[in-house]
């Protein structure tokens, strides 16, 4: 009897998505996802976690999955080696625009939320931040955002009711185009980041720390944010639920079932091919 050596697997770095990908729609990351995320680590692949989330809010994924690569966060504006505090990657939004954000966001009448390095500052405390902090959990300092106008945020997030950031999302993109990189990531959140900025960008930094190509590696996400790691890794995997943009981007969905564990699915399928 011949024996058939187990197929190579193609893929040496995946990046996941946190939001509705690793996490339910409870927040909860499921055993069956944790484990999904072990088989891949077996199979010799590296693991980087890629979320709109600070780096410190991530540590406890990352620690929970044994995960050893640096974190991509804040949307793929900061890159950061967490066993040795290495940043390898850096890119805020420059003082000027921040600062016009944050003019044009009040004159808008939006709730803001300013990703500072020493912390998250809101515009005002109500019931958007409620939501915000019950959602992430993110420690929320209130102050008054003028205070900062010297300073380079590593995102900003415009919070107002669905309704409004639909009507209004069309002006304020041609406001920003050519300057800011905008994405709606829940119904309610407009966020921008420094143009060129994205979740591909900052996995593109560790991919050429490690000497991977990218067509080497893999990515799992679900929401409009996801989108520019889906379509430039070798292969982007979008959940069941996610967003029909981010399935259009994809090259493969994972099978329906229970979102908390949408993501193990697509591994398994992804590891049996």
């Amino acid at each position: 009897m011949t024996s058939t050596a187990p197929h190579p697997f193609p893929f040496r770095l995946a990046a996941i998505d946190i939001d509705g990908t690793l996490l339910g729609p409870d927040s909860k990351m499921s055993a069956e996802n944790s484990a999904a995320v072990a088989r891949l680590r077996d199979r010799g692949v590296r693991v980087a976690l890629a979320s709109g989330r600070r780096h410190e809010n991530m540590l406890r994924f990352h620690h929970a999955l044994g995960l050893d690569e640096p974190l991509v966060s804040c949307q793929g504006a900061l890159v950061k080696d967490e066993k040795t505090g290495r940043v390898i990657h850096r890119h805020p939004i420059p003082a000027p625009l921040a600062a016009e954000a944050v003019r044009d966001g009040l004159a808008e009448g939006m709730t803001i939320v300013y990703y500072q390095s020493d912390g998250i500052y809101i515009s005002e405390k109500n019931h958007f931040t409620d939501l915000y902090h019950a959602r992430g959990g993110d420690p929320l300092i209130e102050g008054t955002l003028a205070d900062l106008n010297n300073e380079e945020p590593l995102k900003m997030i415009w919070i107002h009711s669905a309704e409004k950031i639909a009507s209004r999302l069309a002006n304020i993109r041609a406001r920003y185009q050519g300057r800011l990189e905008t994405v709606v990531t829940y119904p309610e959140y407009l966020e921008f980041i420094d143009l060129g900025v994205s979740k591909a960008s900052g996995v593109a930094a560790i991919a050429t720390e490690y000497g991977i190509a990218p067509g080497e590696v893999i990515a799992f996400g679900d929401g409009d944010n996801d989108i520019p790691i889906l379509q430039w890794a070798g292969c982007g995997v979008a959940m069941a639920d996610g967003t029909p943009a981010a399935k259009a981007a994809a090259d493969f969905i994972s099978p329906p079932g229970d979102p908390a564990t949408s993501l193990a699915r697509a591994i398994d399928v992804i590891l049996r091919n």
